[in-house]
């Protein structure tokens, strides 16, 4: 049973972690690690999980690059606690794998290509999906959870909030629904569902922290890890998608609470601080390609 428990992007940030080390983060009833005491995991990985092209940059950046496209990336995390094997998101589905036609969450808007399967890239690693013990989902939008249907045997995880949510009424906004939709298609009925609430410390020893960052969805969350050597790393899930996102506290149209989305931000933000953490960004694919690429690993 689960216990419930560096570099800075810019210039801008590493003023802001120069202003606020210290401080307490917001979430007073959190169960984040201290930072002197936290345990260390062995080894993390990145996956290829997709990359896609979005017609309309405003949907991520409202206001802003009116008829502009934009290149996202698409990345999983492979991570290595002892014996176990945790795997962070699974990817744009296989099915997508060398499809000139590509594959898509909301076909008006993007479409995502695969180049690599999750499966072949565990592969170079010694794996097979079988020997993932447990798999988290930063949130539920397809090209995150495409691939959960590999994994019948891994413990699933994700936030009690999120489950909700996709089993909820649909709400006023058509992409959101067609969202929901999918994600109940592509999730189906996994056989060890875990629901969590909140903040919940994976493996008890503060190395792997699932952190509760709602507003993209209502259960969106990331990932606080611990390496003895790279030291604390977050993953972003889609709490922002790109450094320019981050620094202005932009919000994508696509989210689900505006007001969420931007006191999630500011909650990394405080994060970084306390932990002198690095932030990778999920979809920003400038970032993305300058990372470690499994076999490779942060240790």
């Amino acid at each position: 049973m689960l216990r419930q428990t560096k570099v800075a992007i810019s210039s801008v940030l590493i003023a802001f972690s120069v202003m606020t080390e210290g401080m307490p983060l917001a979430n007073a009833d959190s169960n984040l690690p201290d930072p002197i005491n936290a345990g260390v995991t062995e080894k993390l990985f990145r996956l290829d999980c997709g990359r896609s092209l979005a017609n309309d940059e405003p949907v991520w950046t409202p206001g802003e690059n009116v008829g502009r496209s934009i290149e996202f990336s698409s990345t999983c995390w492979l991570v290595k606690h002892g014996s176990e094997w945790l795997l962070w998101d699974t990817g744009v589905p296989k099915t997508a794998l060398n499809d000139p036609k590509g594959w898509s969450t909301l076909p008006n808007l993007i479409v995502y290509h695969l180049d690599k399967t999750v499966s072949d890239q565990l592969a170079e690693v010694g794996l097979r999906p079988r020997d993932i013990s447990r798999v988290a989902m930063s949130h539920t939008h397809g090209d995150h959870i495409g691939n959960v249907g590999l994994f019948p045997d891994s413990e699933i995880l994700m936030q009690r909030a999120e489950y909700n949510w996709i089993n909820s009424d649909n709400g006023p906004n058509d992409n959101v629904n067609q969202l929901m939709a999918l994600a109940r298609k592509l999730l189906g009925a996994p056989r060890k569902l875990q629901l969590i609430d909140g903040d919940t410390d994976v493996f008890g020893d503060g190395s792997v922290v699932l952190v509760s960052t709602p507003g993209h969805t209502p259960g969106s969350q990331s990932l606080l890890v611990h390496l003895k050597n790279s030291g604390f790393i977050i993953l972003s899930g889609d709490v922002v998608h790109s450094e320019e996102n981050f620094e202005k506290n932009v919000v994508p149209s696509l989210n689900t609470d505006k007001a969420e989305s931007i006191a999630s931000m500011e909650r990394i933000r405080q994060m970084i601080a306390t932990y002198k953490a690095m932030l990778f960004i999920n979809h920003d694919k400038k970032q993305t390609d300058t990372l470690k690429l499994v076999p490779a690993f942060y240790e």
